[in-house]
């Protein structure tokens, strides 16, 4: 995941976040997709600093 780009990693949040929140998937997969959407999140704020509306360049 680590080299797919902002877009795609977002992309990929929000499918996590459908299967969720559909409810159509076992504790076993939900335990999975929570684990990885919290690496996503994580990859994205590292690559992302945002300020008071402000891009901040680190």
């Amino acid at each position: 995941m680590k080299d797919d780009t902002i877009s795609e990693k977002t992309d990929r949040l929000e499918m996590i976040i459908d299967q969720l929140e559909a409810g159509d998937v076992s504790l076993e997969r939900a335990n999975e997709l929570h684990d990885e959407g919290t690496e996503l999140l994580a990859e994205l704020e590292s690559e992302l600093a945002v300020g008071d509306g402000e891009i901040v360049d680190r």
